[in-house]
Formats: C-alpha cells, structure tokens, sequence
C-alpha cells in the first residue's frame, strides 16, 4: 500500500516539518492541547493518527499520579515504532481508524492532531463514526489542526496535504468543519490556540 509506505519513509522527519509547518518548534501546541483534553483520574484515552507519539507523549505527562491509560493507533509501522520510542510505552496498535479493535464505549477521550486532514474522504467519515462507538456517553472527541498558514511555502504544503483527502472533500471540510462535526455529535466547541495559527475541536 502506498500511503503506508510513504508514512513508514515520512516517519524519519514527520516531526521537523510539523514544527515547521506549525511554527511550534517547542511543541508548545501539543501541551496546550493535552491542557485541554481535561484529564481525569482513570481516564482511557485514545490517540488516533497518533504519528511519532508526540501528542501521546504530553497526555502521558499531564496523565501522571492519575492511573490514567494513554493507547495510540496508527496504520505506519515506521511512525508506531517512532511513538515507541519516544513514549516508553507499549500501548501502541498498528490499525486503520475507520475500524478500530475496541470495544463500544471504553474510553473517555478521544483525540487527533494534526492528521484528521490526511484521512482519505471515505476514512475521514468511517473515523468518525467509530469514534462516536468507542467513546463513552459523556466522552470527548478533541481534533487539533492548523489554521491556513500565512507564509506562502508553508501554506502551499498545507494544501497539499488536504489534496489527500480528494480536493472536493478537503473543500468541503475547510468550508463547512463544524457542520460535519454537528453531523455526529451533539456539542461542538472550537478552540483556538493562543498563536491563533491552530485551533482544537472539542465535541461530545
């Protein structure tokens, strides 16, 4: 499959270019979204699209004392073995999104950052359906993403990663993210970062 091998080859740099494309070279973006996830004593988390387990490594920081587990998911074998690295954990699953090996209503967070948009059209709808499966009732589904960058290089790799998604699905997203996330669940907050160059979407 040639996605899997281009994120298998891209896991070798994916998170320079994402300090990159952020601007996030302190990756303070990934604190203040994991400040958000809002954990809980024994909460279970899950990351999908986790990548390298940067997201998963600073819920696994603000999960401590907490008896809190923290799984991520991922369907690039380079970038889970990156996570594992990086997070000392074994909680890793190699797995598409749009069927994921759990059971209904296990885990009170679910999150995504910085991939949702990567996901091709068909997965991106299938992901979100299984999210709603696998949260409990009052669960969370929290998706970080950028905003369009303002520098022009920047900006231009932005579109290309949505161009992945198909260019009508990645316009309809961009135009319309909160009635798609409305589709799914009842409430639907956006969040923006304090650099206003990336927001988070809280649903549940």
């Amino acid at each position: 499959m040639f996605r899997r091998k281009y994120y298998d080859f891209f896991s070798k740099f994916y998170d320079k270019f994402i300090k990159l494309h952020s601007g996030d070279k302190q990756e303070q973006l990934r604190d203040f979204f994991a400040e958000n996830v809002a954990i809980k004593e024994n909460f279970k988390i899950l990351d999908i699209c986790c990548g390298t387990g940067s997201t998963t490594f600073y819920m696994q920081k603000k999960s401590e004392g907490k008896n809190v587990t923290v799984f991520g998911v991922d369907f690039s074998f380079g970038m889970l073995e990156k996570a594992v690295e990086k997070c000392g954990s074994n909680n890793f699953i190699l797995s598409n999104v749009s069927l994921l090996p759990f059971k209904n209503n296990v885990f009170n967070r679910v999150t995504c950052t910085f991939a949702f948009y990567e996901l091709s059209g068909a997965d991106a709808d299938k992901a979100l359906v299984e999210i709603k499966r696998v949260l409990s009732k009052k669960g969370k589904f929290l998706m970080m993403e950028h905003e369009p960058p303002k520098k022009f290089i920047i900006r231009m790799l932005f579109y290309i990663r949505l161009m992945s998604m198909g260019f009508k699905k990645a316009r309809n997203i961009l135009k319309n993210e909160e009635k798609i996330f409305k589709k799914h669940f009842k409430n639907v907050k956006k969040v923006t970062s304090p650099s206003n160059n990336s927001k988070i979407w809280i649903c549940s």
